[in-house]
């Protein structure tokens, strides 16, 4: 598409389209191509709402927790950072974006009777744009129960109340990225969150290629933790998400955006764990290798990129950390009866402790 300036209202449409395309030859040419649905996962790539490095709680880090497949144990260790930081004294802001199968909202309710707000993400996503200015505390609850999060506190959004209009809400909403200049109400509920003043904002993002993994999966957060197992249908989806993260980014000049991966499901038995931990790290090195990481001879200005040569690092996102299986959380009716094993797994700490490190913590 060349630019092209005719008529005042063809001028209109030329420009937004000139804005949102792809710049092949600079000033001269942009390539734009247009999405039914799913366009987040080939909008151009962006960068977190605010810096991943400032001091929280005035501007608390971002971090989504990703599978490509479910039933992993995604929302369970978010569940687990979430109990551990309550735990030590902090507020965790808990957003459930699996709208197409929410749970973490039930799962960290306000009381063991499941009592949750009564509204939620889609609503939010619904009404925002229509209203203007809503009332965020409509949107959200608070988790204080002392068993579970300690003298801290746990607020969450969960995605809405799932009853027969839940259907019909999520049938009209419309997530496509929006045209530019225009804010997506996904950050602008990130900003209300924000204004809550959590130590942290952690994200349940739907598994696979939905539209709201698009949304999350392409540096809007300071962290993407991703869970996966062996199986050859992890990798396939994962592969697509680190390109996103990494080799894209790098492709376009940019930094690599932050992420590691999470060995689900690992072995509780210690010889298999020892033999499927060490091919898990294998594969993940090859993919990280492929997809994420810059060659040895690449930098940017700020030489921050990740490359090749920075994999044998101990904190290197190549470097997974496993979480193996346990029979505690296969049957349980409150999170309050696993809450203290979520405290005090080793597993679960030495996540918390990879994902706190991150942001020096």
């Amino acid at each position: 598409m060349s630019r092209f300036f005719g008529a005042e209202t063809d001028k209109l449409v030329y420009d937004r389209a000139w804005e949102e395309g792809w710049e092949l030859v600079a000033g001269k040419l942009h390539f734009l191509d247009r999405y039914r649905n799913r366009g987040a996962w080939f909008a151009p790539t962006c960068d977190p709402p605010w810096g991943s490095r400032e001091p929280a709680p005035q501007n608390p880090p971002i971090i989504a927790f990703y599978s490509f497949k479910g039933g992993v144990g995604r929302t369970t260790a978010l569940a687990a950072f979430a109990v551990q930081r309550a735990r030590a004294g902090e507020r965790i802001a808990v957003v459930d974006c699996d709208l197409d199968a929410p749970g973490v909202g039930t799962l960290l309710a306000a009381d063991p009777q499941g009592t949750v707000a009564g509204w939620g993400v889609v609503d939010y996503l619904l009404e925002k744009p229509l209203l203007g200015k809503v009332d965020f505390t409509d949107y959200h609850h608070a988790c204080r129960r002392e068993e579970v999060a300690g003298r801290g506190e746990i607020l969450v959004v969960p995605a809405g109340r799932v009853d027969e209009a839940y259907l019909k809400k999520l049938a009209r909403l419309d997530l496509e990225v929006q045209t530019a200049g225009e804010e997506h109400p996904f950050f602008s509920l990130l900003n209300e969150v924000k204004a809550l003043a959590p130590n942290w904002i952690l994200l349940d993002v739907r598994a696979g290629l939905a539209d709201t993994g698009g949304l999350f999966m392409d540096g809007l957060a300071h962290l993407h933790v991703l869970f996966g197992t062996f199986s050859e249908q992890n990798w396939q989806g994962l592969r697509l998400v680190l390109r996103r993260l990494g080799g894209e980014r790098v492709e376009r000049g940019l930094t690599q955006a932050g992420c590691f991966f999470v060995q689900a499901l690992a072995p509780s038995n210690e010889e298999l764990f020892r033999l499927a931990n060490r091919a898990f790290a294998e594969r993940t090195r090859d993919e990280f290798d492929e997809n994420y990481y810059a060659e040895a001879g690449e930098a940017n200005e700020e030489d921050s990129l990740w490359t090749i040569l920075d994999a044998e690092t101990s904190d290197a996102p190549s470097v997974p950390v496993p979480v193996r299986y346990s029979d505690k959380l296969a049957y349980y009716r409150d999170i309050g009866e696993v809450a203290d094993f979520l405290a005090e797994s080793r597993d679960y700490l030495e996540l918390a402790d990879r994902i706190a490190g991150r942001f020096g913590g």
